[in-house]
């Protein structure tokens, strides 16, 4: 299992104080690593080399010929930048063979290590879904290579991170380094397959929006197979959901302690949190309520401890105006289309269906206590018609503060004298909705 990090909340502290320091103090790794023994039923690997000419390494007992040959077969190594690849080896020098040109009887779900994954990442928990580890590139690393720090591009809005295995070759230096969200750890992949007395691959999982490097290879051929995790609609196989551990037991009983708390919304309102990782998505594909189904780390266990406690949640974007304390939730992202907006967003937004505005008394900005005092007509939009809140904006608390993870623009036609070209910006966020503190339980 992954290390939790963990510091002690003060006993003097309110609920809501209590809440905001546990989300804020626990770290869950972002990324887990572990070895597996090879034998001759996983160890060979064939790859073409010249005219469809078949080749064969074991890497149980690979020769340093042998390692030079598949390094030869290899083409130079890209990177994705936008919507190409690039080769720049200036930012990373390495060799890569395409999922087409070798074979390999490695599988990570034979030899446990997609459990592990499960276990670590999900903490045991998927949700009736599976993962599914597909084999993506074969790279090698020579003396003097690397690859500067970059955050992988999800290749579907289903995957959610990658899988290294880095196979036993004796080689030195190309450890890895991971960052996210100001923290920083490094994993010594050379130390771990040279360290094991027999021969074991490494490997290394982690989330897509996690930055990592690898350093220079020193010496030596350091040789990966790189997998691609995606979610599948039904588990691969039968799994035993782990029992919840300490700082998700902790954060339980916080938020439960906060729900009955007289003092927070006493008139009901929103309970928000922001989302720390990044997930893939756009605005004019994607459903909102799709990414619960991909929530990762610790958004995952938000998730699974509103749903523990019953609360009403949702994934919702948030749209609000530069300076300005008012916004708009929505449940989905809105479509502009072509139509001009004469009024304020937040007044256009509101009659969309479903959607929900909400006042930040903590947000710097103008106060907005003019909302809904404009003469505009009542507006019926694509989505459905909606109706003015004769009680005004809900008031709308932050147990996690919105991280800008999920940040998003959408373009719309202003008409204020003349029409122009704006933005409207949002946030995906998740968010409870509460009634008023006598009806709370």
């Amino acid at each position: 299992m992954p290390q939790l990090y963990l510091q002690s909340s003060n006993s003097m502290a309110s609920p809501l104080e209590t809440v905001q320091a546990l989300l804020q103090s626990s770290t869950r790794l972002p990324y887990c690593t572990g070895s597996v023994p090879l034998d001759a039923t996983n160890s060979t690997l064939f790859y073409q080399f010249g005219d469809l000419k078949a080749e064969l390494i074991d890497f149980a007992n690979a020769t340093d010929k042998q390692l030079k040959k598949l390094a030869n077969a290899c083409q130079p190594a890209t990177f994705g930048l936008g919507q190409k690849d690039v080769l720049d080896e200036s930012y990373r020098k390495a060799g890569k063979m395409d999922a087409a040109a070798f074979a390999t009887h490695f599988s990570p779900l034979q030899l446990g290590v997609v459990d592990t994954i499960v276990d670590s990442l999900f903490q045991g928990h998927r949700d009736s879904k599976g993962v599914c580890a597909e084999l993506y590139k074969l790279n090698v690393y020579g003396p003097g290579a690397f690859f500067k720090a970059h955050v992988d591009t999800p290749r579907s809005d289903k995957m959610f991170g990658s899988l290294v295995i880095i196979l036993p070759t004796t080689h030195t230096g190309g450890s890895l380094i991971f960052r996210h969200q100001g923290n920083e750890w490094f994993f010594d992949s050379a130390k771990a397959v040279n360290e094991e007395p027999t021969p074991h691959a490494a490997f290394v999982a982690f989330f897509s929006d996690v930055e990592h490097e690898v350093c220079e290879v020193t010496s030596g051929n350091r040789v990966t197979l790189t997998y691609n995790l995606y979610f599948v609609d039904s588990p691969i196989t039968a799994r035993v959901t782990l029992s919840e551990d300490k700082a998700e037991t902790d954060l339980k009983a916080a938020i439960s302690a906060l729900i009955r708390d007289p003092q927070l919304l006493p008139d009901g309102g929103i309970l928000g949190f922001g989302l720390s990782h990044v997930y893939p998505f756009k605005v004019d594909k994607t459903a909102i309520s799709d990414l619960k189904k991909c929530l990762k780390g610790s958004d995952a266990t938000i998730k699974r401890v509103c749903d523990a406690l019953s609360l009403r949640h949702s994934l919702m974007a948030l749209y609000r105006e530069e300076y300005r304390s008012v916004g708009v939730l929505l449940p989905k992202f809105a479509n502009f289309g072509m139509e001009q907006i004469e009024e304020g967003l937040v007044q256009y937004l509101q009659y969309m269906k479903g959607s929900i505005v909400v006042k930040d008394p903590n947000a710097d900005g103008t106060n907005d206590d003019d909302y809904g005092d404009d003469d505009s007509e009542d507006y019926e939009s694509d989505d459905g018609e909606g109706e003015r809140d004769p009680k005004g904006p809900k008031t709308i608390v932050w147990a996690k503060p919105l991280t800008k993870a999920n940040e998003f623009k959408s373009a719309y036609i202003h008409y204020g004298n003349e029409a122009s070209l704006d933005y409207a910006y949002g946030e995906v966020c998740l968010v409870v909705e509460l009634p008023p503190a006598g009806q709370r339980q």
